[in-house]
């Protein structure tokens, strides 16, 4: 899946590179500007488990909160960098009959953590602020500050789970991204975290039996889950100065 991501990508910057060489008219140079954006995140996770264990999952559909603000630095008038700073609502949902061997009752999981981002990347195209066409890339490296787990067993949930800045959650997840500005005004992106959601050495004190014994256990050892999601922007590159501008007069 990700090798044909990174095909598609390349075709797709080709295309645009071209039609930027092609087009480019009516596009004023703006050096350096800032930029921000709203993002609707729809993600899955792949994940790896002990044999024998049978595990699906649900698209989770994040439209809050996602912000993020971007530096934008144009070089030239078809290429330019950007980094910026994001909060990110980023998880995933899993389910089966064997999801938790401690409760037989739970058969659907949500997780989710809230992260600071600091993205950085780059941007080939048209970049046009009012008929943009461009791609863009770059990596990010964020840092969980909130996390949540829900249990349920069919549609009642059983216990939820929140804690500030938690053990359970690796600490920095570092990211890639790629996407495509069209000149409708929308973003259309896909990022996928290198780094493990769950810290794997997490550790945690459960009683078990009729007189309580206490047992440490690893709950997150043999669940590596790695999330990635496609997403929807609107300008996520666009001027805030020109977009101001559009409001007043429209």
């Amino acid at each position: 899946m990700k090798n044909n991501l990174l095909v598609s990508f390349c075709f797709c910057l080709l295309a645009i590179y071209t039609t930027a060489q092609e087009s480019k008219k009516g596009y004023e140079q703006n050096k350096g500007y800032v930029s921000f954006e709203g993002e609707m995140i729809f993600s899955f996770a792949s994940f790896e488990t002990p044999a024998g264990t049978n595990l699906e999952q649900n698209m989770r559909w994040s439209p809050v909160f996602n912000l993020a603000w971007h530096y934008n630095y144009d070089v030239a008038d078809f290429f330019g960098l950007n980094l910026g700073f994001g909060i990110r609502n980023v998880g995933f949902i899993v389910k089966g009959d064997e999801l938790d061997p401690e409760d037989i009752d739970i058969d659907r999981k949500k997780y989710r953590t809230y992260n600071f981002g600091l993205p950085v990347g780059f941007k080939l195209g048209r970049l046009d602020q009012e008929k943009p066409l461009f791609a863009f890339a770059g990596y990010e490296v964020e840092l969980p500050f909130h996390f949540k787990e829900k249990q349920f067993d069919g549609g009642d949930k059983l216990r939820k789970r929140t804690d500030w800045f938690s053990d359970r959650a690796n600490i920095f997840q570092q990211a890639v991204f790629v996407g495509v500005q069209l000149p409708q005004g929308f973003s259309l992106k896909a990022k996928y975290y290198l780094t493990e959601f769950f810290n794997a050495d997490f550790e945690e004190t459960i009683t078990i039996g009729d007189n309580p014994e206490e047992l440490i256990i690893r709950p997150y050892e043999n669940f590596n889950a790695n999330v990635f999601y496609f997403s929807i922007t609107w300008f996520p590159f666009q001027d805030l100065e020109y977009t101001l501008h559009q409001v007043r007069y429209d």
